[in-house]
This record gives structure tokens, sequence and C-alpha cells, in this order.
């Protein structure tokens, strides 16, 4: 007979500078703390950033994890709040992950907030980085959502080198060479900014669409 894992409190969770291999709250954090409103409740407390070394400063990265994996897409703009600043490099880190425990219910939400060019450069590039994590498996209209927002991105906003370039980025990671004529004409046009030798890569996987 398979024990149960022992129960831990967030509170006493600590260090954890795994990107990839979350631990699983629904087994390990008590049953009152695996809740939606508990858990927000814990990103809104600003306290835990200034606490003294030991597991307190992890309660924030422990708690959007956890509503990562219960699918909560409320989880979307506090960790957007904390790439913003620089307490939390962890949720910048963390977002491409988080994004893909929410899958297509998070459609929406990252949609909205690329759109909206009163958002920060950070927030809108995680958002079209969401995207194109969610994108990927997506299909149908789902899928031509994605694709139709990470595009008009690019057509609209020429000035937003960086969002746009992570746009790009995005229609790769789902493998969507179908746009490929004109996301190479927008990158001649100098729409995209790319970080070092992604302009190279950018080209050759769009540019495979038209052989």
């Amino acid at each position: 007979m398979t024990a149960e894992p022992k129960k831990i409190p967030i509170r006493e969770l600590g260090e954890d500078h795994s990107v990839s291999a979350w631990k699983d709250y629904r087994a390990i954090l008590p049953a009152e703390e695996f809740d939606e409103s508990t858990l927000l409740d814990l990103l809104a407390d600003d306290s835990f950033a200034d606490a003294p070394d030991g597991p307190l400063p992890w309660v924030p990265l422990h708690a959007w994890r956890a509503l990562g994996q219960m699918g909560s897409v409320a989880v979307i703009e506090p960790v957007l709040r904390f790439a913003d600043s620089d307490l939390y490099p962890h949720a910048y880190d963390d977002f491409e992950k988080l994004s893909e425990q929410l899958g297509e219910s998070a459609i929406d939400p990252l949609i909205r907030i690329l759109e909206d060019r009163t958002r920060s450069e950070t927030s809108r590039t995680l958002a079209a980085k969401g995207l194109g994590v969610v994108g990927r498996p997506a299909a149908g209209a789902a899928r031509q959502r994605v694709v139709d927002a990470l595009m008009n991105q690019i057509r609209r906003n020429a000035s937003d080198g960086w969002v746009n370039g992570m746009s790009a980025e995005a229609l790769m990671a789902m493998g969507e060479r179908s746009v490929g004529a004109e996301v190479l004409k927008m990158q001649d046009e100098g729409r995209l900014r790319l970080g070092f030798d992604r302009a190279a890569v950018v080209a050759e996987f769009f540019g495979q669409s038209q052989d």
C-alpha cells in the first residue's frame, strides 16, 4: 500500500530553482492551502519579498505554480506583476510552463494583454510567448485565434520591436509556417527585434515555407 505524501505547509516549502520539475502541489499542500482564493491572497501579499532568508521569500513562487496546476487563469496578472518587478525573476522564467499548465483557457486573457499597449513591454512580450506555448497543441478555431492575434500584433504595431520579435518566435514555436511570407516581409521592414542570432533562425524557419 502506497503511503500518502507528507503534507507540507506552503510557508515551509522553501527554496526551489527548478524551472521544469515543479512539485505536485495537490499532493503535498494541505487541502486548505491548495485553494484558489488562499493562494491568490498569498500572491497579493508583498511582505514575502521583504522576509529574511529562509522559506518565506519562496511562498509566491509556490503559490503561482500551484495555481497553474489547478488551471486558474487568475494567476496570470499577479505573475506578470512580479515579472515587471526586480523581486522575482523566477516569474519571468516560469511563465512559459505556467502558460502550458493553463492551456487554452489562457488564450483570451493573454490576447487582451498583448493588445493593450498601455501594458509594459515585459507583460506584452510574455503574453506573446505564452500564446505560442498555448497555441502549439491547439487546433481549429482556437489555434487560428492565436495566429491572428500574433500576426495582428506585428501588422498593426510596427514600432513594438521586442513584442513583435517574440510574436514571431511564438509563431515559430507553434510551427506555423503558413504565415512565413508575411513574417519575412515584416522582418525585412524592420518590425522585429530579436536576440543575438535569432534573426537568422527566424528567417531560416519561415523561409522554409517558401521552398
